[in-house]
């Protein structure tokens, strides 16, 4: 239970940083992969894809939050989006630059989950 908690509060989080116009999608794409370059050393042509990968994500994300349903259903949403996206960058990205990718989005979820633990005490 807590552990869909936790997962939870990412994703509402995560949510509250995408609102907004498509306009905004783009700019936090473009954050977010600026991001990705530093921490996977994208070169120019992974750039690219890894940015479209993102910008369609957030888009997915935003119409999800939009959506009505509630929130076990967004949920599940959410995670098939993630999952969709970690698809989409497997052949983008080397094993190794794969591999990092997928334990920063582990340590940043430990580390929100960790910050909604302490925001409730």
């Amino acid at each position: 239970m807590r552990n869909k908690v936790g997962l939870i509060a990412f994703f509402v989080l995560f949510l509250g940083l995408c609102q907004g116009a498509f306009a905004q999608d783009k700019q936090f794409a473009k954050t977010m992969t600026d991001s990705m370059q530093v921490h996977l050393s994208l070169n120019d042509d992974q750039y690219k894809k890894v940015y479209d990968i993102n910008t369609q994500f957030l888009t997915k994300m935003a119409g999800i939050k939009q959506a009505g349903g509630g929130k076990l259903a967004k949920l599940q949403q959410f995670k098939a989006a993630d999952q969709e996206r970690d698809a989409a960058l497997k052949p983008v990205l080397t094993d190794d630059q794969f591999k990092k990718f997928q334990e920063n989005k582990k340590a940043k979820r430990a580390e929100m989950r960790e910050n909604y633990k302490n925001s409730k005490s």
